[in-house]
């Protein structure tokens, strides 16, 4: 990556400001310094040069060296086994898995965007789930900013070896001018389960722009992973899931509601590296009004990943003249050996035999089209295993239906 020096925009200052604010461990304070280095002399990602970001260019977001961090909190709930903490207050062991993993798999080098929220971290949380444990109840973890600036939250979630764990995780803000820039690592060990859902609720000013990534380089380990965009202004994510130790697994899933203009742009990246690797993506939107939703994913199997089987599917209703839809899987296929690879991806109006088929029973146009965008965005939600998770999801995703 080439650095640019923009001396108009040094965070320097800044970081070292939320350094002292946060009273900064050693390993933390040089972490920082390194990250403020890099958002100084690395230029925004270029949307004409680099297809993840071709539909939104990151220098809009109005980010300076002025602007102020975010009031923000979060809550740890059902968390009975004590598997949750916040960076600020974590001690002994799990101080030394914070110290160990962050960083680690989501790096500071990995663009402007990332070197930011490390140079500016404010709100880190941990999940830390012991070899062997299985944490019964999905631990929650409800982010909200109330104020105007910057947000920085991190999630890092380290699991041991043949573990299982659920984190559900809600984003809100004001409808104050917000800037996100939300990070997560998930490291598991051999065998475990991550399962991550993650609902944008965000308000209507709100550029939320997050990065995520899944590191298997654990033998058996699997993740299942939910996004559920139902506000923001602008919701753009960068996932990926590298499946690197034999035997390692990735579940993407995405849904995502359109109104007014809100934007929501999602890159992933399905990297199969060894041996019986396996992924599956589907990513579904609904767009009303001028709404848009764009896809772009890369499904890459490597010359060692024998016996990849991956599948990538990306499908979105247009409710509207207005709304829109960009839509691009990839397949980057470097070996002969494998199961599967496949991808589709296809955008339109809703069906018009099945609307007709609804109406000549009696009901209203509108009501029809309303069960058929239901039944399109929860069949993603239908692949949530605990039932009571998935009622949960599908009432927020039915609130933000009937406000529309």
């Amino acid at each position: 990556m080439t650095a640019v020096v923009d001396q108009r925009l040094d965070f320097t200052a800044a970081s070292q400001a939320a350094g002292r604010e946060w009273n900064d461990a050693p390993w933390q304070a040089a972490l920082r310094a390194r990250a403020a280095k890099l958002a100084t002399e690395l230029d925004w990602p270029d949307s004409r040069a680099e297809r993840p970001w071709k539909y939104y260019d990151p220098s809009r977001i109005g980010l300076t060296p002025e602007t102020p961090l975010a009031d923000a909190s979060v809550i740890i709930t059902r968390d009975g086994g004590g598997f949750a903490a916040r960076f600020s207050e974590a001690e002994g062991a799990a101080a030394e898995t914070i110290a160990r993993h962050l960083g680690t798999a989501v790096a500071p080098e990995t663009d402007r965007l990332t070197a930011l929220h490390y140079a500016l971290l404010a709100d880190g949380v941990l999940v830390n789930v012991p070899a062997n444990a299985e944490v019964a109840e999905p631990i929650r973890l409800d982010r909200r900013v109330t104020r105007a600036g910057l947000s920085t939250p991190h999630t890092l979630i380290v699991t041991g070896a043949n573990s299982r764990v659920t984190v559900v995780q809600e984003y809100t803000s004001a409808d104050d001018a917000v800037v996100a820039l939300p990070v997560a690592e998930i490291i598991p060990g051999p065998g475990s389960q991550v399962s991550y859902y993650v609902i944008h609720n965000w308000g209507s000013r709100t550029k939320a722009l997050l990065h995520q990534r899944f590191l298997g380089r654990a033998d058996g380990a699997e993740f299942r992973n939910l996004h559920m965009v139902l506000g923001g202004e602008v919701v753009k994510g960068h996932l990926e899931s590298t499946l690197e130790a034999r035997g390692t697994a990735s579940e993407l899933l995405g849904v995502a509601y359109g109104t007014g203009s809100e934007h929501s742009d999602f890159y992933t990246l399905q990297d199969h590296i060894g041996p019986d690797t396996r992924s599956d993506l589907l990513y579904k939107s609904a767009l009303r009004d001028s709404s848009r939703a764009v896809y772009y994913g890369q499904t890459r199997v490597g010359l060692h990943a024998r016996n990849a089987d991956a599948n990538q599917e990306n499908r979105n209703l247009l409710l509207s003249k207005t709304a829109k839809a960009d839509s691009d899987p990839v397949l980057e296929i470097l070996t002969s050996n494998i199961v599967r690879a496949s991808h589709g991806a296809t955008a339109g109006p809703v069906d018009q035999e099945q609307l007709y088929y609804l109406q000549a029973r009696g009901i209203h146009q509108r009501d029809a089209e309303a069960m058929l965008v239901r039944a399109f965005l929860e069949a993603v939600l239908g692949r949530v295993p605990d039932n009571e998770l998935r009622d949960d999801l599908a009432a927020k995703l039915e609130a933000k239906l009937e406000q529309a």
